[in-house]
């Protein structure tokens, strides 16, 4: 006997259910101890102890991180659409045995430069399968979806206070060969928490679903359809902008601080303060995505960066120098902070679900160019010159246009619930075309990846 009838789809599920809850913190665990950032934080505690043993100069150092950015960028696209197609959980669990087990490896150096840049090379091949994480967190929330990004954002930057606490121990204990074993060790043993608790993000539930019916399909733009709008690209191009002075500047900082007669101890603290105000930046971004409906929330917290950046030039080792400092890590924490829950909201809102790993696999070369390339020049610039005075007024610079991109961003395309905005138009029809947003703002994106 057939029937007409209808179920109703059943109750929403609530953004802090206990499953929900479980996902988040293994997705937390895996990105803060499991993925490529404890040997990427690594890099600014070895500029100095690699450099003097094994007489590298600081161009050359720096080229372990142009290796990873490229190689990590190039294989974006790759990964991204492997992502979309087998599944974000099976690549991160991969990616994350390789990314340990490289780690371990790299204690085996022996001063070589291509066996240095080799294994960074790989570090930021299995890295970018980090991809999956956002496309899972994304998917993860509806009404709050600011607001979750922000909670668990704060715990890991709460976390993220110790590791550079936790790296340092290692070096001072047992030498930078040890330190890369021990984060081997801690990376690989975040894989049963994501085997037991992490898992593949969901579509979108339908008010109501016919019986028999279809698995809905993820709502979103397609990669082509996305690149038709100004505002893929205006956000690819902040992403590629801010991407200078967070990435080239990550070698050099401790350094530099620490020509301004700033004690190591010191600089490794202030890395510990940046994570704090990190942290209190964002709860302040997730709740700001939450109650304000446009993308230009963004824009104050790009020029907070570049006025932190500029303080860095008055840095000193006396008690006025020292506020200088504080003033700018807190300046730099707090707005990095911020950005953080963004990059990915902006994502879901201007392009959907459908196809998340793609497009960010299509935006990642060019992000992780700028990256890769960024510290690179920043140590030829101090080889050639002894210091880092000017490439400090040209990040802050940089990050003042950032400022403006942000605030030309353009109207959403998806609701909270990642359905298209204006009574249920196709992708095509609720977004704008190039050629048809004379007079409209347009877009940026995250600073995070």
């Amino acid at each position: 006997m057939t029937t007409d009838t209808q179920t109703a789809a059943p109750e929403e599920e609530s953004d802090f259910s206990p499953r929900k809850i479980k996902i988040m913190i293994a997705a937390t665990i895996g990105i803060l101890f499991g993925s490529s950032i404890l040997p990427f934080t690594a890099i600014m505690l070895l500029t100095l102890p690699m450099t003097e043993e094994f007489g590298w100069t600081r161009t050359q150092f720096s080229g372990g991180l142009t290796a990873m950015m490229l190689v990590g960028g190039t294989s974006a696209p790759f990964l991204g659409r492997l992502v979309d197609k087998i599944g974000a959980r099976k690549m991160i669990i991969f990616g994350t045995a390789v990314v340990g087990l490289i780690t371990m490896a790299l204690s085996r150096q022996d001063g070589s430069l291509w066996q240095f840049y080799f294994g960074f090379a790989v570090l930021g091949f299995a890295g970018t399968t980090a991809i999956g994480y956002s496309k899972i967190i994304g998917a993860l929330f509806n009404k709050h979806r600011g607001k979750a990004l922000a909670i668990f954002g704060v715990e890991s930057s709460i976390a993220g206070v110790f590791a550079p606490k936790l790296i340092q121990f290692l070096i001072d204990g047992y030498g930078w060969r040890g330190m890369f074993v021990g984060l081997g060790i801690i990376i690989l043993s975040v894989i049963p928490v994501l085997l037991i608790w992490l898992r593949e993000p969901e579509a979108p539930k339908a008010p109501e679903v016919a019986v028999g019916a279809p698995p809905p399909e993820a709502p979103g733009l397609t990669p082509k359809e996305a690149m038709k709008t100004r505002d893929f690209w205006f956000i690819l191009m902040a992403s590629v902008i801010a991407m200078a002075p967070a990435m080239g500047l990550q070698p050099h900082l401790i350094p530099f601080i620490v020509s301004r007669g700033v004690s190591v101890d010191t600089a490794v603290w202030m890395l510990s303060i940046a994570q704090l105000a990190m942290a209190a930046g964002t709860v302040a971004g997730g709740f700001l995505m939450d109650k304000m409906e446009t993308a230009k929330v963004a824009a104050p917290f790009s020029a907070m960066t570049a006025v932190g950046l500029f303080l860095y030039l008055f840095l000193s080792g006396g008690a006025a120098g020292f506020s200088f400092l504080l003033m700018a890590t807190i300046l730099i924490g707090f707005s990095g902070g911020a950005k953080r829950p963004m990059g990915t909201v902006f994502q879901l809102r201007f392009f959907g679900l459908k196809s998340f790993g793609t497009l960010v696999g299509i935006q990642t070369p060019f992000q992780t160019f700028c990256m890769g390339v960024a510290p690179l020049l920043v140590g030829m610039y101090y080889d050639k010159y002894g210091d880092y005075e000017l490439v400090f007024v040209i990040m802050s610079v940089l990050m003042a246009i950032t400022f403006f991109l942000y605030w030309f961003l353009g109207p959403y395309r998806y609701d909270k619930s990642l359905l298209p905005v204006g009574g249920g138009k196709g992708p095509v029809e609720s977004q704008t075309p190039i050629g048809a947003m004379q007079g409209a703002s347009a877009a940026m994106k995250q600073e995070g990846h």
